[in-house]
């Protein structure tokens, strides 16, 4: 495992919560839907929400490993945005949601490119 640590800066205070709240329902549904393929990302994903590594404001420094636990939560919360029937969430605060899922991507992205797995 490396011991490389990355940094994402949540920009609006929606964001944390909503990446929490994402963990904690990917926890839930996981016997159901199988977010995850593995024990390490629902081990990482209990870390993430029980020691604080995810505050409201400040900047989040996460292990490859953590980075590719909350990119799969996030990646399945936002398919089943689409499927939902009645959206009661503002369009601008989509955006930040959305927003905080690029930054994870784009991090765990780089963390794969900088070990030469490239990927689309």
């Amino acid at each position: 495992m490396s011991a490389d640590l990355y940094v994402i800066t949540p920009g609006w205070t929606v964001q944390a919560p909503y990446v929490r709240t994402t963990l904690r329902r990917a926890l839930e549904l996981q016997s159901a839907q199988n977010v995850w393929s593995g024990t390490e990302h629902i081990s990482n994903a209990r870390g993430l929400l029980y020691d604080d590594a995810l505050p409201d404001s400040g900047r989040w420094t996460l292990t490859k490993s953590q980075l590719a636990t909350l990119h799969i939560a996030l990646k399945w919360r936002r398919a089943k945005r689409g499927a939902w029937k009645k959206a009661n969430t503002p369009p601008e605060v989509i955006a930040h949601y959305e927003e905080i899922e690029d930054a994870v991507t784009e991090a765990y992205r780089a963390a794969c490119h900088a070990e030469g797995r490239y990927w689309m």
